[in-house]
């Protein structure tokens, strides 16, 4: 008998398949604006050319409005490949796995993810951390874990602990700021408002994911074989740990000049300098300057530094690629002005329900939405001045509305395939999006049980 091959869900091809029902939808919706709760229809699109055309014009457009994001991943790619090629990466890691072994990696294990989930709650980074997914998955590797733990640290590390963020700049600061101007909250007040219980909901929601992947961990690393992505070629990714090698001191300065780049960026983007705050394309100038540096220090050839840094670059063509082929799907309904209809027609259908009911269709109504629209902030500018009057209306208070929206839009980033970030981390580690579904998909029952839950707590406690 004819055995099946296995269904390899290409992210390319998903990702394709969304921006075509996206572009199906451009025929269909009726276009509007949507301008501080108000909604305006407008003229339908005639059946024209150009719009025709916009289903191809969809992905060199998306990776034209993500460009800062695809140098980033392509200058990332090259400077590791630099830092590799100076030893210091390896031998740094191979050391770790000698100091640590197999008694301490469990303790690592936590720790990491803490560590991101503090970055993606309090910080609201995600996109910002791809330059340390490399690091990150090499590590993990070199521990005895598989890729699809390695994507947990980072996934559900960061996107987990964004979720309730506390002092989440790009939802509760983006939402709050709006109703702020509405009139709906206090001017006077901190757009963080409710950090105490919100902060209680993250640590809880740390602990879940943690736990989950820690299971999973000790599971595949006491047999191998259990691994879902058993059988996945990740060789390339995996380094040789059993010999003893000795770091230098210019494998040092490497690991020194890395660390100051994570420094800057940390500084850069949260403080900024010369009172000028950093974005994405001075993250990708400081790595690439921390990569140059290192290539000297670590007594390349000049065309060694530029080989390695075009073998690098070359290597993270795909993640980069990924992006701009996920912005295509908010592009071609921006592009239609379809979103506003879309968010208008969808935030109807909560009015005459219970308050409960309301909160948990806040969270189900921003979870599908989500997969149209990723950006946190983007869609909170374009849903808060209309589910908080509507929510208010029904008998919640303007925060439980924007934890719902919280939940809803954070729990489904670690699911939609159309978020770009997603599928860049699940790139790294070679982990085929089918299986992360299968490692990820009873957390995530597990996450929206717990927003459920958290949603009647903010009811009863008037939150």
């Amino acid at each position: 008998m004819k055995q099946k091959k296995p269904l390899n869900l290409n992210p390319f091809v998903l990702i394709f398949a969304v921006v075509v029902v996206a572009w199906l939808f451009t025929f269909i919706i009726t276009p509007g604006t949507l301008v501080d709760g108000v909604y305006t229809a407008l003229p339908k699109n005639a059946f024209n050319f150009n719009n025709v055309f916009n289903l191809f014009r969809a992905v060199p457009m998306g990776i034209k409005d993500t460009s800062n994001l695809v140098i980033l991943v392509l200058v990332i790619g090259g400077a590791l490949e630099i830092y590799k090629s100076t030893g210091a990466i390896d031998s740094s890691i191979t050391k770790m796995v000698h100091k640590f072994g197999s008694g301490s990696r469990t303790f690592l294990l936590i720790a990491l993810m803490v560590l991101f989930s503090v970055i993606g709650g309090f910080l609201g980074w995600i996109e910002t951390l791809i330059p340390f997914a490399p690091l990150v998955v090499a590590m993990i590797l070199a521990l005895g874990y598989d890729g699809i733990v390695a994507c947990a640290v980072l996934i559900i590390g960061l996107m987990g602990g964004f979720v309730t963020g506390p002092t989440n700049l790009y939802t509760v600061g983006v939402c709050n700021g709006i109703l702020q101007n509405m009139g709906l909250l206090s001017a006077d007040s901190d757009v963080f408002v409710g950090l105490g219980f919100r902060a209680v909901l993250w640590a809880i929601m740390t602990i879940i994911g943690v736990a989950y992947t820690v299971v999973y961990a000790n599971r595949i690393a006491k047999d191998p074989a259990k691994s879902l992505v058993h059988g996945v070629d990740v060789s390339d990714l995996v380094l040789d740990t059993s010999k003893d090698v000795t770091v230098t001191g210019r494998h040092v300065a490497v690991l020194l000049s890395i660390l100051a780049a994570m420094i800057m960026t940390v500084i850069g983007m949260q403080k900024g300098f010369g009172g000028v705050k950093w974005g994405i394309d001075d993250v990708s100038a400081v790595f690439l300057a921390s990569a140059l540096f290192s290539g000297i220090v670590g007594k390349l050839h000049p065309s060694e530094i530029a080989n390695s840094f075009v073998k690098g670059a070359g290597g993270a063509v795909g993640g980069a690629l990924v992006i701009g082929f996920a912005r295509g799907v908010y592009w071609v309904m921006n592009s239609a002005n379809i979103n506003a209809t879309i968010v208008y027609n969808a935030t109807q259908l909560l009015k005459g329900l219970p308050p409960l009911a309301a909160a948990i269709g806040i969270v189900i109504l921003v979870s599908f939405i989500n997969g149209l629209i990723p950006s946190g902030s983007g869609k909170g500018a374009l849903l808060a001045p209309i589910i908080v009057p509507i929510a208010m209306e029904l008998g919640l208070t303007s925060q439980t509305a924007v934890l719902a929206y919280q939940f809803g839009d954070g729990i489904t980033n670690m699911f939609w395939f159309s978020y770009g970030t997603l599928m860049i981390f699940l790139n790294y580690a070679k982990v085929p999006v089918q299986k992360w579904y299968k490692f990820f998909l009873p957390l995530m029952a597990i996450y929206f049980l717990f927003a459920f839950v958290s949603m009647g707590v903010a009811i009863a406690i008037g939150f």
